[in-house]
């Protein structure tokens, strides 16, 4: 059974150096990317996977299918998600979460910014809880050279 060493927050997915980066400074060699529209379209697959290096193996996944994927195989993963709701809907599946990492999430209607690239809503603030309060390490980090901002 797998697990997810650190899941990441970030309305952009997997960009530049983003996996590369925080796979080396937790010592993981393979990343899920769990998106409903990434894991159904290979020219979103086919670009993200430009940006990820070749020794990092890479799995895209919907939302939904994350506990089967991890039920299935073995290792330890960072998980990337485009947004709270995405990382709920994870963790009622089931799936543990030891750490969580809040990159970037733009700014919206209804959001009031946080930090200069974290915005959130009342339900953003609500899911930030309920992680906290399963046990799961929370901080807003934008990429791994930048120091760990707590969350309200």
């Amino acid at each position: 059974m797998g697990k997810i060493s650190l899941a990441r927050i970030d309305s952009r997915l997997a960009h530049g150096d983003l996996v590369k980066d925080w796979c080396q400074t937790y010592g993981l060699k393979k990343v899920i990317i769990a998106n409903d529209l990434t894991a159904k379209d290979p020219i979103r697959v086919e670009v993200m996977d430009l940006t990820i290096p070749d020794e990092i193996e890479s799995t895209y996944v919907t939302v939904a299918d994350v506990k089967d994927f991890l039920d299935k195989n073995e290792g330890e993963y960072f998980l990337l998600v485009e947004n709270t709701s995405d990382l709920e809907e994870i963790l009622d599946a089931g799936v543990e979460i030891k750490e969580v990492n809040v990159g970037i999430i733009h700014l919206a209607i209804g959001k009031k910014s946080l930090t200069e690239l974290v915005a959130v809503d009342e339900d953003d603030l609500r899911i930030f809880d309920k992680i906290k309060a399963q046990g799961a390490k929370i901080f807003i980090r934008t990429s791994v050279f930048d120091d760990e901002e707590k969350i309200i």
